[in-house]
């Protein structure tokens, strides 16, 4: 009698369905059927989602770089043209093109005499000119105003100085100064007088 009650009770166990938590049978169903419907992913479509991700984080980090940089240069914008702050800086050419060439700032400490005129002591962007006859002539400007010219003698003396493009000045005796001027095209000389 006692292995008809065991038997029994363990056959009233597996008929009855209530007795499993409902939950189990449900999520067995739901785990078996998780992968129906999807579709797969072509690699052009991931590649899209990637770039879409990527792009986000690109935008976020050029703002990050937008506020560097204005955090440096105080947000505006330049004077002078190219040199804005979110503009790229090109790569200088190693030589100036004929007609481009600012001339050489030379520092004059005496009042100095050029055709006739006294030209006063200060600073003067000096240019060398060849003329049509082969002639050199040293002109003197200060910012866009001509001050005068003076004829020069070429030479191949590079009066020791190391830089290709340069103009000094030497004392020659009481009266006289000389100026010394290189260029790419030639070196040259004058002699001008001082104003005492």
């Amino acid at each position: 009698m006692k292995k008809s009650a065991v038997i029994l009770v363990f056959l009233s166990f597996l008929i009855m369905p209530q007795a499993m938590p409902e939950d189990f049978s449900s999520n067995n169903a739901v785990i078996e059927h998780a992968w129906d419907g999807q579709k797969p992913i072509t690699d052009a479509e991931f590649e899209k989602a990637i770039n879409t991700l990527t792009e986000k984080q690109k935008k976020k980090e050029e703002k990050a770089k937008k506020k560097k940089i204005k955090k440096i240069s105080g947000g505006g914008t330049s004077l002078h043209k190219g040199l804005e702050p979110m503009s790229e800086i090109s790569a200088q050419e190693a030589l100036k093109e004929k007609g481009e060439f600012d001339g050489q700032l030379l520092n004059m400490p005496v009042d100095f005499i050029v055709d006739g005129k006294v030209l006063e002591r200060g600073y003067y962007n000096v240019f060398g000119e060849k003329d049509k006859n082969g002639d050199v002539y040293l002109s003197f400007y200060q910012a866009h105003y001509f001050k005068g010219k003076v004829k020069a003698k070429t030479t191949n003396n590079d009066f020791g100085d190391e830089l290709l493009d340069f103009v000094k000045i030497e004392p020659y005796n009481e009266d006289y100064i000389r100026i010394m001027y290189g260029s790419l095209d030639f070196n040259a000389y004058a002699y001008l007088r001082c104003k005492n």
